[in-house]
């Protein structure tokens, strides 16, 4: 395939997930990983001899200055997300970012302003905006006359041990509550269904000593024009549960599992032969929606448009998580 333009990328951060995105990059037409940096240098030397990356070290300043490269995917730990996403901006890079930007709101306003008016392509991983069953019951809830009675009820309950909230830095268990870290991607979901909201009020737990983050909240959210959401989200099950997402109004409801083809009526073990038989298309695997986020933002530096998911959605959804989590 001859392309017109080449979109090179350099991986920001050797974490686990940047093997992913390498991958992911690679299946993508007229896209390439050209290099990767890292903090660390024996690390980020073996990642670039494991995929075959033509360059990558410590030296942060070559990355940046180097021509060559169009775009950062920057997948550090949180805590480095925006200095390197101002170092890029400075060296005119586009960039996408992983969740959370940060765990300071003002600190992403702050690089919010500073991105104004730049023309570069600058987007935040979220791509629960690219499941098609999402997608449809958006398109469902935009048919309904403006002012409709909408409640809405989300569950988000998941299994993390201290095991996983220790690892790296130990950052999860310091400044990940389980809306900022695992339940994100279903905040820029609630905003990008119902807009930007007007009241949050709830309770947020830690409920293990090894945390000093909320692991459970329950979250009431109030939304413009008669919307409401009430979230229960933790991270102390003893499993993984399906996420479920259920909305009522005056003519209907929009039951997620059920449109997806989880229901819940089906038994755990049952719906993961669903899931590997590919009984249940409707849901792409969490890897399928990476690939068509990771595909738009491509696209949208050679259309020279915004991507689906912007820096301005990446902030509302942290700002929503951060007041759920600290709801005093």
């Amino acid at each position: 395939m001859t392309c017109a333009m080449t979109v090179r990328f350099a991986i920001m951060g050797i974490s686990s997930i940047a093997h992913s995105y390498v991958k992911l990059i690679r299946q993508i037409p007229c896209a390439e990983v050209a290099a990767a940096w890292g903090s660390d240098d024996e690390r980020t030397r073996a990642f670039v001899h494991t995929h075959g990356i033509p360059r990558g070290g410590t030296d942060l300043t070559a990355i940046l200055s180097d021509p060559g490269i169009d775009a950062l995917l920057i997948v550090t730990e949180p805590a480095r997300h925006l200095f390197l996403a101002h170092q890029g901006l400075t060296a005119g890079k586009h960039m996408l970012i992983e969740k959370p930007l940060d765990d300071r709101l003002e600190a992403a306003r702050a690089f919010e302003k500073a991105a104004a008016g730049s023309h570069l392509i600058i987007g935040v991983i979220s791509p629960y905006r690219f499941n098609p069953v999402l997608r449809r019951i958006k398109a469902i809830l935009e048919s309904l006359p403006p002012g409709t009675p909408i409640s809405a009820q989300l569950s988000i309950m998941w299994s993390r041990s201290q095991e996983y909230y220790h690892h790296g830095s130990g950052w999860r268990a310091r400044s990940g509550p389980v809306l900022v870290n695992q339940g994100i991607h279903w905040l820029d979901v609630m905003n990008w269904f119902f807009g930007r909201a007007e009241r949050i009020q709830g309770t947020a737990r830690t409920t293990r000593s090894f945390l000093s983050c909320p692991d459970f909240c329950n979250t009431l959210i109030s939304y413009p024009g008669n919307v409401s959401v009430l979230i229960s989200a933790g991270t102390f099950c003893d499993r993984r549960h399906d996420d479920q997402l259920v909305i009522h109004h005056p003519g209907g409801r929009l039951d997620y599992a059920a449109m997806a083809g989880l229901n819940a009526s089906h038994g755990f073990m049952e719906r993961i032969k669903r899931r590997l038989s590919r009984q249940t298309p409707a849901v792409p695997a969490a890897s399928e929606l990476l690939h068509h986020q990771l595909v738009d933002f491509v696209s949208a530096i050679k259309e020279h448009r915004s991507p689906e998911v912007t820096l301005s959605h990446g902030i509302q959804a942290l700002e929503l998580a951060l007041a759920a989590s600290n709801p005093g």
